[in-house]
């Protein structure tokens, strides 16, 4: 079932949205057509689907960053009409830049949103503890790893304390052994800070391992085509993706996809 509607007491409402891209000489192109959706506070849900099916552009509506065609998005019973300031937003690559130390980059939103930086200098150290490069607080991107880079990308978006965390894929470009510890490290983040997550990812294992819900995506167009709740205990640890539930759940969903597929030959 999915949850259609918007509510003051939802972080984020998506009601009836459609995206369509028109260009001078050519065919409209729908990339989303009339999705609707829901997450709860504190509530960590994944928007799982193919590439291309519009889960970047479902991002960057609720971003703030790219306008609906029809419809709306609403985060905590407010309609986004642009960048809000209790959103934080991490994309596929942390894109830190290079002159600056790790400090600086994760103090990036404050210096945007013209707030005192040395109010913010107690918070830059407890967000280092909490993704664990305390030690790197004066390195520079080049002196990181990817995933290390990935950790300063979430400590900037988590800076300016959002009330929102919108994630896009992450860690799409990590390999497979870094995309787990990641996985366990935003878990551990997301249960510190209790944000609600709104999730993207076209990885069926990520989705189950870090969600409370799945928000199962169609091909383009996107519309959402399931929803999965996902009851396994927390914390979740490695061990987690070796269980039978686990393999059972990402199998069940694996079907989802293969039989909307067939219903569409």
């Amino acid at each position: 079932m999915v949850v259609n509607g918007s509510d003051s007491s939802a972080a984020l409402s998506v009601d009836n949205l459609s995206v369509i891209y028109s260009s001078s000489g050519r065919k409209s192109h729908v990339a989303i057509d009339s999705l609707s959706l829901r997450a709860e506070n504190g509530e960590f849900v994944s928007v799982l689907g193919p590439s291309g099916c519009g889960k970047s552009t479902l991002l960057s509506v609720v971003a703030g960053l790219v306008p609906g065609s029809k419809g709306t998005a609403s985060i905590f019973g407010e309609k986004v009409s642009g960048p809000r300031r209790d959103v934080g937003v991490v994309f596929q690559k942390a894109t830190l830049l290079p002159w600056m130390t790790v400090s600086d980059n994760i103090l990036i939103p404050v210096r945007a949103q013209r707030k005192r930086v040395a109010d913010y200098r107690t918070r830059v150290q407890e967000l280092l503890h909490l993704i664990g490069l305390e030690k790197f607080a004066d390195s520079y991107p080049e002196e990181l790893s990817g995933g290390m880079q990935q950790r300063v990308g979430i400590a900037r978006a988590l800076i300016h304390e959002p009330r929102l965390l919108l994630m896009d894929e992450p860690f799409a470009a990590l390999d497979a052994m870094t995309r787990e510890n990641m996985s366990l490290d935003l878990q551990h983040l997301w249960a510190e800070t209790g944000k609600s997550v709104l999730f993207i990812t076209h990885s069926i294992p990520e989705a189950v391992f870090l969600s409370d819900r799945i928000l199962v995506m169609s091909p383009s167009p996107g519309r959402i085509i399931h929803e999965v709740k996902v009851d396994l205990p927390r914390p979740r640890a490695l061990e987690t993706m070796a269980s039978k539930e686990f393999a059972e759940l990402c199998g069940s969903i694996r079907r989802m996809f293969a039989d909307f597929k067939a219903s569409q030959s």
